[in-house]
């Protein structure tokens, strides 16, 4: 029994209606069903003062309603002051208020006639849903206080809270913001500014009502280029089970792109709320192909007829990213695959040997192991592992453009296997580069996809790399944004016997201070990106460690080792033995060895060719590629070289001007010059 201290829902109802006894009948028959309670409601015969108790509808068939009471309670002996009014029971939208009669009143429970009408109220403007075990942490100006969260609808939530709390101590001012951190025994749901609505405080209870107080959150930092939002057909659905009120819930996608989605929401029965996080949901565009992710509700935009919420995507499973995103391209361009796992690889093969990048000279590196790159490029195109992308360009089973890229260090892809047929009609160099990057775009945000920076190997020599890559970095103008190093690229060919350095000279593993001189060294030398790029940290063991251990899940071979050269204790370069599997790169840039030289002055070309004679035994093969840095002292120390490659590493927080500068490739030369004047 409980005193009745809330303003009487008459004088707040926004629209009322009457229902037939039948109807009242199969309300109550539900409510039965679910093993629900109905409020009855006894007014003092002296004082007038309602209160309340709680009571359960047995089954119903006829004009007569037996109810017994919730909790024990003696009525006869708490009642005799009091008179019956009505009963009432809500569905958090609506309230129906029944005028019986009382035909028998006991300490069981009470019997009465059903009135031939009653009244249904709607009270609020979205459906409030009971909750439990959800707890609350309430902040304001100081003060901060633990709660459950009792009810919640789209607009707003109500806290009850606990009965240890002493509740005059938490007066809550409707003038002052409440900050709201809410979350179940396994995850955290919510965390936002709210306004006071109403508080409820009573000698035994202390009751809180909030409403969000930003109909939006900004959750990322805004882009310059969005993903493209899609409306498909059929539209895909929403499937969830509500975090708060754990409700299964279904709703229809408006739009979708690689990184979130808008849903359209009925205004009564909306539950979604801006800041809200929903910890899996499933899309399912067609019976049989969903997929699942973490998302949170980041607005809430009232249309004419519905609600329309924005629902931003906080992590996915990479495969099931890559399902996606595939889908959602193909949507856009017939012509474009990513990562599908139906290539045809004699095609592939075709393509390269077509476009000429497979070329005679690199072929010839090829040719005696090639029955272990065609196994390894099965694995890389028809298993899709999580280590690998790639994009396709086909058209009538024809391939005219590909990418690809890996993930070679603990948060750097490399891009590389760029090649495509000289084509005016359909372009696919550019095609496939903007779809990557678009990829790219959608994903790195999101933890699972482990993506900080993109790498790239490329010649400068080559107009087209240089246009893409080395023009992309120059529109950038900023080496911690985009960055560019140069290496002489050579292979050197390991003897029988290694040689020797004479006594001042030390090969050893390198030490976390090693690496500390290095980042000084480059910091000063160039500045830009490279060494976070290729894990050259303190932490580069660890690092080292976790990544050789994701290739060895997905059925791959990585590993590296760093080594330092010393002379009279003094760090004059530094070793990168990186070995994988042969044919992961084409060039085996990531089986072969990466030279830093510190002190040029200090260093001869015969102490180099010293180093690596010792380091060729890591290799199974004789021919060793060699990335040597920074190329100029190549040249100082006439250390003949096969070709340059330039290493350019994109920070992908500035991948929007990056995608820009890409677009304006693409762009028609009209368009182009009425974007610059």
């Amino acid at each position: 029994m409980r005193l009745a201290s809330v303003t009487p829902v008459e004088e707040n109802e926004i629209k009322r209606r009457k229902i037939s006894r039948t109807s009242l009948i199969n309300l109550l028959n539900r409510i039965n069903f679910r093993d629900g309670d109905i409020t009855v409601h006894f007014r003092h015969n002296k004082y007038n003062h309602i209160i309340t108790v709680q009571a359960k509808p047995q089954i119903c068939n006829n004009d007569y309603l037996r109810c017994l009471w919730s909790e024990h309670f003696l009525a006869k002996s708490r009642l005799k002051h009091f008179n019956f009014v009505y009963f009432t029971f809500n569905d958090g939208l609506h309230q129906i208020q029944a005028a019986a009669k009382l035909i028998e009143l006991n300490d069981t429970g009470v019997f009465l006639e059903l009135p031939e009408t009653s009244l249904e109220m709607k009270f609020r403007e979205s459906k409030r849903f009971a909750c439990s075990g959800i707890t609350a942490q309430v902040f304001q100006d100081g003060k901060m206080t633990a709660a459950n969260l009792t009810t919640f609808s789209a607009e707003s939530i109500g806290l009850s809270f606990l009965p240890d709390t002493p509740v005059n101590d938490f007066i809550f001012e409707e003038s002052c913001p409440v900050n709201v951190v809410l979350h179940n025994e396994s995850n955290f749901i919510y965390s936002g500014t709210c306004e006071v609505v109403r508080q409820n405080v009573s000698s035994n209870k202390n009751e809180l009502a909030l409403r969000p107080a930003r109909s939006n959150i900004q959750l990322f930092r805004p882009k310059e280029v969005r993903s493209e939002r899609l409306i498909l057909n059929p539209l895909p659905n929403l499937l969830f089970r509500h975090p708060l009120t754990r409700q299964k819930c279904n709703l229809s996608l408006i739009d979708i792109s690689g990184t979130g989605f808008a849903v359209a929401e009925d205004e009564e029965h909306a539950v979604l709320m801006p800041g809200m996080i929903i910890p899996e949901l499933e899309i399912e565009f067609v019976h049989g192909f969903t997929v699942r992710c973490k998302a949170q509700v980041v607005y809430r935009l009232p249309e004419n007829d519905y609600i329309k919420c924005g629902v931003a995507i906080l992590d996915m499973n990479m495969i099931d990213h890559v399902r996606l995103s595939s889908f959602l391209h193909q949507a856009k361009n017939r012509h474009s695959f990513i990562s599908t796992t139906h290539v045809d690889l004699d095609e592939l093969w075709d393509f390269f040997f077509e476009t000429g990048f497979i070329y005679p000279d690199k072929y010839s590196h090829i040719r005696e192991q090639k029955e272990l790159f065609q196994h390894l490029y099965r694995k890389l195109y028809n298993e899709t592992p999580e280590i690998a992308r790639h994009v396709i360009y086909q058209d009538m089973g024809k391939i005219y453009g590909h990418v690809s890229m890996f993930r070679y260090y603990h948060a750097t892809w490399l891009m590389h296997h760029h090649a495509a047929v000289k084509s005016t009609k359909h372009k696919a160099g550019l095609v496939v580069m903007e779809h990557i990057l678009q990829y790219i775009n959608e994903c790195h945000a999101l933890p699972s996809a482990r993506m900080k920076y993109i790498a790239c190997y490329f010649r400068p020599n080559n107009k087209f790399a240089d246009r893409v890559f080395g023009g992309a970095a120059r529109s950038l103008a900023d080496q911690r944004k985009c960055s560019l190093d140069d290496f002489a690229y050579f292979h050197f060919e390991a003897t029988s016997e290694p040689q020797t350095f004479s006594s001042e000279w030390v090969l050893e593993k390198t030490l976390p201070e090693d690496l500390d001189i290095l980042r000084q060294w480059y910091r000063a030398h160039a500045g830009g990106l490279m060494l976070d790029g290729l894990d050259l940290g303190r932490n580069a063991e660890q690092l080292d460690m976790l990544t050789n251990a994701e290739y060895r899940e997905a059925g791959f071979h990585r590993g590296r080792e760093l080594l330092s050269l010393k002379n009279n204790d003094e760090l004059v370069a530094l070793f990168i033995v990186n070995r994988s599997d042969l044919g992961m790169n084409m060039s085996d840039l990531t089986n072969g060895i990466q030279i830093m030289v510190l002190e040029p002055d200090l260093l001869r070309a015969r102490e180099v060719y010293t180093a690596l004679s010792l380091l060729a035994g890591h290799y199974k093969h004789n021919d060793i590629p060699v990335l040597l840095y920074p190329r100029l002292y190549a040249d100082a120390e006439e250390i003949p070289y096969d070709k340059i490659y330039a290493l350019t590493v994109l920070n992908l927080e500035y991948i929007s001007p990056y995608l820009m500068f890409m677009k304006s490739l693409t762009m028609p030369r009209d368009k182009k010059f009425k974007q610059i004047s």
